[in-house]
């Protein structure tokens, strides 16, 4: 009877390993599955003499065995947001586009005309708004320069070389030109040069400058902002005089008219300009061509809205998968009309069961398998993302993980069932024991150890399990010690 139980259970047995391996299911489960299985055919004889197995040292694996399909990281439905008639298409089945590029576009109407007259008045009204800015700033020039004028005049006028000294005999030099400079006094000094008849002009206090020639049967400038000496007596007589020039000349005739002049050049000014910096701000200045402005520039802005509305584009570089219109036909609202895919990066997409996600972490490496070309040609990938919320798949909690490849293949391609193998801890030289013999009381974990002819009970800390059904030890056990495989 027992021949035939072993008979029967070696063919369940067979049966659940073909299983693991045609069926891409957790690889923990399968192995564990088959020990158990394992274990009742050939974990004790039929003697029923105590079965023991070793306690061994060596590489521990720890694997997660699930399906997934090959999916683009970004794909996208696009729709109009509006109901119109298909006016073009530049986009087919296949085509690679790039970002932002137009695929399809809806009958555009009155709108482009809509938008040049907007275009036109947003011009218009910036127009207004810089010819009133520009008034202004023409006025200010204006008031400006005759405000300066009046002030050159007042300066510049019946200006007259004083002697520093009363002693002087000789005719004061005249001094003539437009002046540009600030109020103050020149004083001026005439100093024989190196030949017998050359002489030279020394200026400073006002404006202080290197020495210079003075000319002959000409004006000689006195200093750089526009005013000129001459003498009409011989040179030789000048030499070593000192004259002061007091600029604006307050004892001149003139210099009461001249400073009324410029006083009422500048309340001129300051009237005029503050009248047209108030009419720019009234209520039909500043005020209203900005807002007028502003109302110009969005009517453009819905404008383009509307025209943008009617125009699909890729929101990213891929393939063009799917297009559901015509020339000439109606898109409705929110349909979707063409689809889009990144073609330059795939990924697997698979979900893990609740048990095992705790089990895997971001990084994990895995191999792949994809059915289009078989257990052979095996594809390395590595987690890059685990869902925190569930998904419920036929009843199972489940987490959607998404894998990466390090690199693009051509080989692989959207829509491909794949087979993914993670592992999710690997270690050398670790001691570990079928998970079986490791028992549960009173919340220890124990093994039943042989030591000589006894059996003791021994308590040991575990890790995790191997994909081939071993029981990491950490302590408690030494390598080579039998324990007992309890009895089923």
């Amino acid at each position: 009877m027992m021949v035939r139980m072993k008979k029967k259970l070696t063919s369940v047995y067979m049966k659940v390993w073909a299983f693991a391996k045609r069926r891409p299911v957790v690889t923990g489960i399968a192995v564990v599955a088959v020990l158990a299985i394992g274990f009742l055919i050939f974990g004790h004889s039929s003697n029923g003499k105590e079965q023991t197995v070793a306690v061994t040292r060596g590489a521990f694996v720890q694997q997660v065995s699930v399906s997934g399909k090959v999916v683009a990281a970004q794909e996208v439905d696009l729709a109009f947001p509006e109901t119109g008639r298909v006016e073009s298409i530049t986009a087919k089945v296949g085509d690679m586009v790039y970002a932002g590029q137009p695929l399809a576009s809806l009958s555009m109407g009155t709108l482009l005309s809509d938008l040049r007259s907007a275009q036109a008045n947003l011009a218009l009204r910036k127009a207004e708004a810089g010819n009133a800015v520009t008034n202004v700033t023409k006025v200010k020039a204006e008031q400006e320069a005759q405000v300066q004028s009046a002030y050159a005049k007042l300066l510049s006028s019946s200006l007259t070389a004083v002697p520093r000294s009363s002693t002087y005999t000789v005719e004061a030099p005249t001094i003539s030109g437009l002046y540009t400079g600030a109020e103050g006094t020149y004083e001026v000094r005439i100093e024989r040069g190196v030949n017998a008849d050359q002489y030279r002009l020394i200026t400073f206090n006002l404006e202080r400058t290197p020495e210079i020639d003075i000319l002959k049967n000409q004006a000689t400038p006195v200093g750089t902002r526009g005013l000129y000496i001459s003498f009409s007596n011989d040179m030789g007589a000048y030499v070593g005089t000192t004259w002061l020039i007091q600029i604006p000349n307050v004892r001149a005739a003139v210099y009461a008219a001249n400073y009324h002049a410029y006083q009422e050049a500048l309340q001129t000014r300051d009237r005029i300009v503050a009248q047209a910096e108030a009419e720019l701000n009234s209520t039909s200045g500043t005020a209203v061509l900005d807002a007028q402005i502003a109302q110009a520039e969005a009517e453009v802005a819905r404008i383009n809205a509307s025209i943008n509305e009617r125009i699909l584009r890729a929101p990213f570089a891929g393939v063009v998968t799917m297009v559901d219109i015509k020339n000439g036909g109606v898109a409705s609202l929110n349909t979707p009309a063409i689809s889009l895919m990144a073609a330059d990066t795939l990924q697997v997409e698979s979900y893990i069961p609740e048990i095992h996600v705790s089990l895997i972490e971001r990084n994990d490496a895995a191999v792949v398998t994809l059915d289009a070309y078989g257990t052979e040609v095996p594809f390395t990938a590595n987690v890059v993302s685990i869902d925190p919320a569930e998904t419920v798949r036929d009843g199972v909690s489940t987490y959607r993980t998404i894998l990466a490849f390090p690199q693009k293949d051509g080989r692989i391609k959207a829509g491909m069932t794949a087979n993914v193998l993670i592992t999710t801890e690997e270690k050398d030289d670790v001691l570990s024991v079928p998970q079986g013999v490791v028992t549960s009381k009173n919340g220890k974990r124990l093994v039943q150890v042989k030591e000589g002819e006894e059996t003791v009970s021994r308590e040991v800390t575990v890790g995790g399990v191997s994909s081939v059904g071993n029981i990491e030890i950490r302590s408690g056990l030494s390598e080579g010690e039998q324990v007992v495989v309890p009895a089923r």
